[in-house]
Parts: structure tokens; sequence; C-alpha cells
């Protein structure tokens, strides 16, 4: 027992646990920091592949196939965290690295003020950026199929009864 003890801790403080593979949905900004004005290190393509070596809130630290380090939107990210087949020590070292083993990811939102509502401007240039976050339709059905998801019709609710 103090054998294994002794080789999962070996493992995971040389930092070959710690990492776990994940996909970019879409085209993401690699940033310096954990923050959208940070200074962008590059333009990292949908699909690619990185290793997420830490987490910070909305943001992931990754590890880019080339060598890059930065940080990229969680929501930009698809994990096989909690994917059947998916155990093992990449598994048991994220609990260990941030207190749970991935499967289950939540981001909060702030709420406006009724005076920013009312005094709120466009943002044209974030607009844009949206904009090219977008996915297709194409893209957005293979996901769906990949995750086993099926449409589901859902009526208006009748006059009044919101």
């Amino acid at each position: 027992m103090r054998s294994l003890i002794t080789a999962i801790t070996l493992t995971m403080a040389s930092g070959l646990a710690m990492a776990e593979p994940a996909a970019l949905l879409r085209d993401s900004e690699l940033r310096a920091n954990p923050r959208n004005d940070a200074a962008l290190v590059q333009t990292l393509k949908g699909k690619a592949v990185v290793d997420i070596t830490s987490r910070q809130g909305a943001w992931a630290q990754v590890k880019t196939t080339d060598g890059k380090t930065g940080w990229v939107r969680v929501l930009n990210l698809r994990t096989g965290s909690g994917q059947k087949g998916e155990a093992g020590l990449g598994t048991l070292a994220s609990v260990f690295k941030t207190g749970s083993s991935g499967n289950t990811v939540s981001t909060g939102v702030k709420g406006l003020s009724e005076e920013k509502l009312k005094t709120a401007q466009p943002n044209e240039e974030e607009a844009k950026r949206l904009d090219r976050q977008k996915t297709t339709d194409s893209d957005a059905r293979q996901y769906a199929r990949q995750g086993k998801l099926g449409s589901q019709q859902v009526n208006y609710l009748p006059e009044g009864k919101e």
C-alpha cells in the first residue's frame, strides 16, 4: 500500500497526471492571463487538442501541442471527463488538483443594476467578436450526434401565461 501511495504521489508531483486533454470547440484566443484584456498569445484553431493544466473560474490554463501555454475560456473546451471509458490516474489527479472529477462545471454571471440597464450602449466590437464565435448548423448537428442528443419540439406558452 505504501508503494502505491508513493507511486501516485510521485506521478502527480511530476505533472504527468495533472494534465487533462481537451479539444477546442471553436477558434479560441490563447491569452497570457485569465482575463479578456490580457495579451493575446495566439489564436488557436477549433478542434485543436490541448492539455488543461489548471483552472481559474471560467478560464483554463492550457498547453498546446507546440508547447505554448496560456489561458482559454472553459466554455470553448470539450474534455473527455465523465465519458464512458474515462477513468484512472488522470481522473484521480484532477480530484486532487481541482477538488472534483471534472464531471460538473458551472459558471456564473453577475447581474446588472437598473441604472446600468437604462444607460446601456451597444458595443460593436463585442458584437463582431460574438459573430466570429458562432457555430454552423452542420457543426451543431455533429456535436449533438456525438453527445447522442436528440431534438424535441417545445410548444409556445399560451398568451398571458408568462
